[in-house]
C-alpha cells in the first residue's frame, strides 16, 4: 500500500533496541521497532511507518545483510516514504551508511542513528538522538544530501563519518571537515553541502569476497600468503603503513593476487593519511602502483573496501575501476 507523506523508521539492531540480560550477563537485543518508537509522543508517531527489519548487533553484519537493508530502504521509498531513519549498531554504522549512499540514487534523505547507552542505562542518548533524527529526516534542506548520520546534535555526512571514541555519547566526528549540520533544539541548520559520491542503481550487487588486510610491524604475510593460496577472493584493499607503503615480504604475494586477475587497492592505515609515490624503495607505494595495484588515495580503507565492492559489482574494470576508486 503507498505511504504518501510518510517518514519510516526502521530498526536494524543496535544498542538502541537493547536492553539488560541475565541470562546473557550483558546488554543483548530485546527491544522491537514499535517498543522504540513508544518512545515518541502520539502527534509524532502517527505519522510514522515502523519496519522491523533486524535485532542483531552491528558487529553481526555483513555486505549482503546491508545491500539487502538497501533494497528495504529503496522499497521504503518507491511506496512513496519521504523521508528514512535506520536505528543500527554503531559499530560498523560508518561503514553501513557509507554503502548505502553508495547505492543511494534518490533525493529522499536517509539518516542512521544508534545509541551508545541502551536506554535502560542512566544518561542513554537513545531517545534524542531518535526524536532528532526523526526531525532532520523531515527538513527539506536534507533532501539530496544522500545518506546522513545523526548524532548528539550533529548530522554528518556517510561519506565523511568515522567513529573515534565508542564508549563516549559523541564518538563520531568527521575529521578535518566537521559536521555538515546540526540541530539546535527544534531547528535544522545545515553548514554546508557535501559532494555526493557516485551512485549505482539497485541492479548493482557488490562484490562480496572483498578483504582488507593492515600492514603492521613485520606482520602480515601470512594473511597474504593465505590469500594469494586460491583462497575464495573478488578483491583486497592493502592498508598500509604512512603513504601506502608495505613490508617487502608481502610483494610476492601481491604479485601471485595480481597474476590471478584479483583487483588490489593500496591505502593509508593512518585515519588521514594517503597515499603518494615519495618514495622508491621495495615495498614502496609507488612500487606497487607500477605492479597494478589501484591507489585508494586519500580514502579510508574500510571506504575503500566498500568502493571497490561496488565497483566490481557495477563491472568496473581498468581505468573506469581506477578513476571510481579515487574519485573525490
Amino acid at each position: 500500500m503507498p505511504q504518501r507523506d510518510k517518514i519510516a523508521l526502521v530498526a536494524a539492531g543496535g544498542s538502541m533496541g537493547m536492553i539488560f540480560s541475565e541470562r546473557q550477563e550483558g546488554h543483548a537485543p530485546g527491544l522491537s521497532a514499535e517498543d522504540i518508537a513508544r518512545w515518541l509522543p502520539e502527534e509524532i508517531r502517527r505519522d510514522i511507518l515502523v519496519v522491523d527489519w533486524s535485532h542483531q548487533p552491528s558487529s553481526h553484519f555483513s555486505i549482503r545483510m546491508t545491500t539487502d537493508l538497501v533494497e528495504v530502504l529503496k522499497k521504503l521509498v518507491v511506496d512513496g516514504v519521504q523521508g528514512i531513519v535506520v536505528t543500527c549498531g554503531t559499530d560498523v554504522l560508518e561503514e553501513m551508511a557509507y554503502l548505502t549512499d553508495l547505492l543511494w540514487t534518490y533525493p529522499q534523505p536517509v539518516i542512521f542513528t544508534g545509541a551508545m547507552r541502551p536506554s535502560d542505562l542512566v544518561g542513554s542518548d537513545a531517545m534524542i538522538n531518535l526524536h532528532q533524527s526523526l526531525l532532520a529526516v523531515r527538513c527539506e534542506a536534507v533532501w539530496g544530501l544522500g545518506v546522513l548520520a545523526c548524532f548528539q546534535d550533529q548530522l554528518f555526512a556517510a561519506s565523511e563519518i568515522t567513529e573515534e571514541i565508542p564508549h563516549r555519547r559523541d564518538p563520531f566526528a568527521a575529521p578535518g571537515l566537521g559536521p555538515v549540520g546540526e540541530i539546535r533544539y527544534d531547528r535544522i541548520v545545515l553548514v554546508r553541502r557535501p559532494k555526493r559520491p557516485t551512485s549505482f542503481s539497485s541492479a548493482v550487487t557488490p562484490a562480496r569476497e572483498v578483504e582488507l588486510v593492515t600492514a603492521a610491524l613485520g606482520g602480515g604475510e601470512r594473511l597474504i600468503a593465505a590469500l594469494a593460496q586460491g583462497a575464495p577472493l573478488d578483491g583486497l584493499v592493502l592498508a598500509g603503513f604512512g603513504l601506502g607503503n608495505v613490508p617487502p615480504a608481502w610483494l610476492p604475494h601481491i604479485k601471485t593476487l595480481l597474476k590471478n586477475n584479483v583487483p588490489l587497492v593500496v591505502t593509508s592505515r593512518c585515519p588521514q593519511g594517503t597515499v603518494d609515490t615519495l618514495y622508491g624503495f621495495e615495498g614502496s607505494a609507488r612500487r606497487l602502483l607500477e605492479f597494478g595495484v589501484f591507489s585508494g588515495g586519500s580514502r579510508r580503507p574500510v571506504q575503500a573496501r566498500l568502493r571497490l565492492s561496488v565497483g566490481l559489482g557495477a563491472g568496473l574494470q581498468g581505468d573506469d575501476l581506477r578513476k571510481y576508486l579515487l574519485e573525490t
